[in-house]
C-alpha cells in the first residue's frame, strides 16, 4: 500500500506530466511575402550629429587647426569667437601669408 507521502509525490508527478504534455499555442509569423528593406546610411558633413566643429572648403570638412593654401594664401581653421570653447569655426588668413606693409 502507498503511504500519504508517496501518494502526494505520485499526484504531483502526474500533474507535471499532464502539463508538460499539453499542446502549446504560440503565435507564428511568416516573412515569405515581405519586401526586403535596404539599409540606409546617413552621411552628415556638418558635424552636428557627432558634435564636431568643422570648417568647409570645396565640399570638404576640416577640423580645428587645419591649414589650407588657396592661390598662395594660407588659411587656418580657427574658433570664430576666441572666448568660446565650443563655438563655430571659421577660416582665418594666417599672419605669415598676409602682405607686409613697408
Amino acid at each position: 500500500m502507498m503511504d500519504g507521502r508517496s501518494i502526494k509525490s505520485f499526484v504531483i508527478s502526474g500533474l507535471v506530466m499532464m502539463f508538460l504534455s499539453l499542446p502549446t499555442h504560440a503565435k507564428t509569423y511568416s516573412i515569405a511575402n515581405t519586401t526586403e528593406i535596404e539599409p540606409s546610411i546617413e552621411f552628415n558633413l556638418d558635424g552636428q550629429a557627432t558634435n564636431q566643429r568643422l570648417c568647409f572648403y570645396e565640399d570638404k570638412a576640416y577640423s580645428l587647426g587645419a591649414i589650407i593654401a588657396i592661390d598662395g594664401v594660407k588659411l587656418e581653421c580657427v574658433a570664430e569667437n576666441s572666448i568660446e570653447a565650443n563655438g563655430r569655426l571659421m577660416w582665418k588668413k594666417l599672419a605669415s601669408s598676409m602682405s607686409k606693409k613697408g
